[in-house]
């Protein structure tokens, strides 16, 4: 593993700062299967946070101590070092291999999200201060070893050619591999490899990445002629057999609302049960984005055939609209007047069907719980009233 120490280097007349000894944030700096990222903004970034001329927030992110760096590496090595053992035994060795010889993993094996430029930054600041942490996992594609198959590691890999390209240095165009030779993984052991290794060592994965995931490992399982495959997928990957369940149904999920279930927008709940229906629906129901609700989805009952989704749909909303109008109707208190025996209330508006008109005391204490709830159905003094 490369831990050599880092000398200024001195390209067309900029001067770079040497960063041997020091440490940097890499808790949240995921790495491992990615061929999307090589972009100049990504190099000019990487080439001003070497320099030390980055006045961005990245450049003034608070270091963490190196204990805790080393900590985090270490935990996400022994992760690693897991899933090969689980998956490839004892087998494999370790070489440090030229990036010529280097292919990307298969883009239909890596279908996780990207990794942010910023993200990609910090990677790079921390393999140009401190080197490689953690080689890149390879297999043999040809019984004479001249291409090699990246299974976990792309990121770092175009890293490595970032690197040379604004230092020059030749080191960068080698990297540490775990190598496995020619056909001593299968395809689906490589595949899993892949899914795996991007699981355990991402920081924060998306909902799709998590379904992408489970999907993954269900399928391969499956395959195997494996018995029990969701409690032995869950067990693999952490997570409750309830938890598996729902990722994969989510796997079915137009992008669209995996946006929606990342931003907050959506429950889980309710994104198993739109994943349920047809892609067709889908796309036809997103174009109601913007009325879907949590509780709008969830009173479409589970098992509506797909072609009677939107028409359950318009009834839903149309009904919860209507219920909001007559919410909206329920008036306000145009005035309050103390008598020496009690008040006198002064209200307008009509009370929503099917309610009673009832005044209450409430503790400040449990007043703001109270007025979320039952917010549609709460006099509140007239906004006009001086």
């Amino acid at each position: 593993m490369s831990s050599s120490k880092k000398n200024n280097n001195n390209i067309m007349g900029i001067s770079f700062v040497d960063l041997s000894g020091q440490t940097e944030d890499t808790t949240n700096t995921p790495v491992g299967v990615s061929n999307r990222f090589d972009n100049d903004e990504f190099k000019e970034m990487t080439k001003r946070r070497l320099m030390g001329q980055n006045g961005s927030s990245t450049a003034r992110t608070e270091t963490p101590s190196t204990t805790e760096t080393d900590a985090s590496v270490q935990e996400t090595s022994a992760r690693t070092d897991k899933v090969l053992q689980d998956i490839a035994g004892n087998t494999g060795d370790y070489s440090l291999l030229p990036l010529s010889v280097l292919t990307p993993t298969p883009d239909e094996w890596n279908q996780f999200s990207s990794i942010s430029n910023e993200k990609k930054v910090l990677m790079a600041d921390s393999i140009y201060r401190n080197g490689l942490q953690q080689p890149i996992v390879v297999r043999a594609l040809d019984k004479d070893s001249t291409t090699y198959q990246i299974l976990a590691g792309n990121t770092r890999k175009s890293i490595y050619e970032v690197l040379y390209e604004i230092t020059q240095d030749e080191k960068y165009l080698s990297i540490d591999c775990k190598v496995y030779g020619y056909n001593e993984l299968s395809d689906d052991q490589a595949r899993e490899i892949a899914s795996d290794t991007n699981y355990v060592q991402r920081a924060n994965l998306t909902g799709r990445d998590k379904s992408f995931a489970v999907r993954t490992k269900l399928n391969i399982l499956k395959k195997r002629g494996e018995k029990q495959i969701l409690e032995k997928a869950a067990e693999q990957m952490g997570m409750k057999r309830t938890a598996a369940f729902s990722w994969n149904k989510m796997a079915n999920l137009i992008p669209a609302f995996f946006d929606m279930f990342d931003e907050g927008r959506i429950s889980q709940k309710a994104a198993t049960r739109i994943a349920a229906w047809s892609h067709e629906v889908q796309h036809e129901l997103y174009q109601q984005a913007d009325f879907i609700t949590n509780e709008i989805i969830m009173a479409i009952p589970a098992k509506t055939p797909s072609e009677k989704v939107m028409d359950k749909f318009h009834e839903v909303l149309d009904q919860t609209t209507q219920e909001q109008a007559e919410a909206a109707q329920i008036g306000c208190i145009d005035a309050l007047t103390e008598e020496d025996d009690g008040y006198t209330l002064h209200l307008s508006g009509k009370a929503p069907s099917a309610s009673q008109l009832v005044v209450l005391y409430i503790p400040d204490k449990k007043a703001t719980a109270f007025k979320n709830m039952y917010k549609d159905y709460i006099l509140e003094p007239s906004k006009n009233k001086e």
